[in-house]
């Protein structure tokens, strides 16, 4: 379990590295790891994991799920706020990321359902 998690958050940091390539594209760290090399390592790292937790379940939790969504829309606040533009998602206009919000939303209430049915049949 301790390698599975130690997976999740490399992976966890190459998406942090992707988005800040994203947005600063012309930076030191967008010489020495291309979108395309960060890109291949994250999907390695799902593959991995996919073939390590096979057959067993490894769903997000409820606040895992809260807190990872926070800290993609924290960080994609605070690097528009330090001046860098996404060349791939425009901005807080843009109508792709008031399409994820109400996405994201009921993602979560199936997880809240999900969670509270477990608890249910736990009791």
């Amino acid at each position: 379990m301790k390698l599975s998690r130690n997976i999740n958050f490399t992976v966890l940091v190459f998406f942090t590295l992707l988005i800040v390539n994203d947005f600063f594209p012309s930076t030191a760290l967008a010489e020495v790891f291309s979108k395309k090399t960060i890109l291949i390592i994250v999907i390695f790292l799902i593959i991995l994991q996919l073939m390590i937790t096979k057959g067993r379940e490894g769903s997000l939790s409820l606040k895992e799920y809260l807190y990872l969504i926070m800290y993609f829309v924290g960080l994609w606040i605070v690097l528009t706020l330090l001046g860098g533009e996404s060349q791939t998602i425009q901005s807080f206009n843009d109508p792709f990321f008031y399409i994820l919000g109400p996405l994201f939303t009921i993602d979560l209430l199936r997880i809240y359902r999900q969670s509270k049915r477990k608890r249910a049949e736990q009791q």
